[in-house]
């Protein structure tokens, strides 16, 4: 890497979980042997059950996580930016519990799973707080299943929704990153319940156009909504 592209990185990496914390000494020295990627979309980054090589950081693009079981694929999340791929498994058994594969043009910073292990013998503080941070992701995941769980369609989508949007009030506009049908996946519902969702937002203000952009008339609206207990 060269050094203006090492600084970026690092500025970026502060918000990746695995490394928030970390100080820029240490951080240089883990990342050393670490490439940078420029991915095409469809491109198939790891299977499940291959070992792990290497884990990845999304600097930007998205990358779709799965797992297969009885000869169906089942969508687990959409990773974005700053989303730690493959650490896990890296950490734990040495293979890819899930498939990635990248959605739209990516970048990715693949760093060397043996050499950064390798570093961080000897360095129980770093070794630690990663393990922390993995933990309280874990957490995070365990309340998000447990709330989609709870919520109905139409808040599982706006809560969606709301992830892309940067203001907390007024209107909104923006569009979605990448097929509905794999949102509809990611979300846990079929296509047909996605776009039945959509017009229930639609009594919100949310305007789904052909073009796959969003309106939204009002987000505190629509996450008033999206917070309550029980939708009828």
């Amino acid at each position: 890497m060269t050094p203006a592209l090492d600084r970026e990185i690092l500025l970026q990496l502060q918000f990746a979980p695995l490394f928030t914390g970390v100080v820029e000494k240490d951080m240089r020295g883990l990342l050393e042997g670490a490439e940078i990627l420029s991915l095409p979309p469809e491109r198939q980054l790891y299977r499940e059950g291959e070992p792990v090589d290497c884990f990845y950081v999304v600097l930007d693009g998205h990358v779709e996580l799965s797992l297969e079981s009885g000869g169906r694929k089942s969508v687990v999340e959409v990773a974005r930016r700053s989303a730690v791929l493959g650490d896990a498994a890296m950490f734990g058994s040495g293979r890819y519990i899930m498939s990635a594969r990248v959605l739209t043009q990516a970048s990715l910073l693949a760093i060397p799973a043996a050499a950064f292990r390798a570093r961080l013998e000897g360095r129980m503080d770093i070794l630690l707080h990663m393990l922390t941070t993995m933990s309280l992701r874990l957490r995070m995941l365990v309340r998000q299943i447990a709330e989609l769980k709870l919520k109905t369609t139409a808040q599982r989508l706006g809560s969606f929704l709301l992830t892309m949007v940067e203001t907390d009030e007024g209107r909104a506009e923006l569009r979605f990153p990448y097929d509905k049908k794999l949102v509809a996946d990611q979300l846990g519902m079929k296509p047909e319940s996605l776009s039945r969702a959509l017009g229930k937002l639609a009594r919100l203000g949310v305007e789904s156009r052909p073009d796959n952009s969003v309106v939204v008339a009002d987000v505190a609206r629509l996450r008033d909504f999206c917070a309550e207990d029980e939708v009828g």
